[in-house]
């Protein structure tokens, strides 16, 4: 295991929040003034008007309700994104798998649920999730992704008889794809028409050993199933693929999400 990192103290990251919703000067939103601290029953009052705060519970915060310390907050965040399996986590945090997971699921709902438009040299590939005899929902997932800069969009589009239709993934190509963008991919029949939308299309048989071009789509499944083999103790989960699909895009599109706790916390809170 390697080392966690030297996350302060609780009464440090407690501020470190405070900061990030109420400003630097940490000042009431009514009235401005500068509000006193009661770390003991972790709120901010303001003395002219009387109003109490919390980092936690302001403008709906996602955080509202948090019952673990500040400092495990921190110690969720730097797990998760430096890809750290629940049974890690719970090692190094010291909390249950139930919350672990809870938490990670939270910190995934917050991220951005917008794929990017690629465009210049674009390869696509899909990939089936799950396992065939499984009781759980299985399904395929279409990506594309721009070699030159690596910014990737997915989706689910359907189960494993209709993930796969032309419909589905030319609807996925144009909405992710800016027109006369060159496509690469497999020789998969749902993309021969792809000429008639507007794009340049180059295609490969692998059936045929021929992956030239088309490492980079490979590459998308190469590194999202081993994370998720990785979270889950070998196993792969579809039930929180979606979720899982837009963590996959934002370290892809988002990379400033990742640098550090403080980062994440910074884009998702809600300032004052």
């Amino acid at each position: 295991m390697s080392k966690l990192p030297n996350i302060a103290s609780n009464l440090k990251c407690w501020r470190i929040l405070n900061i990030i919703v109420f400003g630097d000067v940490i000042s009431c939103p009514i009235c401005t003034v500068t509000m006193k601290e009661n770390y003991s029953r972790r709120y901010l009052w303001c003395k002219r008007c009387r109003r109490k705060y919390r980092a936690t519970a302001y403008r709906s915060s996602w955080l509202y309700g948090m019952k673990v310390s500040p400092r495990k907050l921190f110690l969720l965040l730097w797990c998760w994104q430096q890809r750290k399996s629940v049974e890690a986590t719970v090692l190094k945090v010291e909390l249950s798998y139930q919350t672990v997971s809870r938490w990670y699921e939270r910190f995934r709902i917050h991220l951005p649920d917008t794929a990017p438009l690629l465009e210049g040299i674009v390869q696509a590939d899909e990939s089936y999730f799950s396992k065939k005899k499984s009781k759980q929902a299985k399904y395929i997932v279409a990506g594309a992704v721009e070699p030159h800069s690596g910014k990737t969009a997915l989706r689910i589009t359907g189960d494993h008889d209709s993930g796969r239709d032309r419909a589905v993934l030319e609807q996925f190509i144009q909405d992710t794809v800016k027109s006369g963008s060159m496509v690469v991919t497999d020789k998969w029949y749902a993309y021969d028409e792809l000429p008639l939308l507007g794009y340049d299309h180059e295609s490969h048989n692998h059936s045929k050993g021929d992956y030239s071009d088309t490492n980079h789509g490979e590459n998308i499944w190469s590194v999202s199933k081993r994370h998720a083999r990785k979270l889950y103790g070998g196993r792969i989960l579809t039930k929180d693929l979606h979720n899982l699909c837009k963590e996959w895009m934002a370290r892809a599109n988002y990379p400033e999400y990742f640098h550090s706790p403080i980062q994440y916390l910074r884009f998702t809170l809600v300032p004052c």
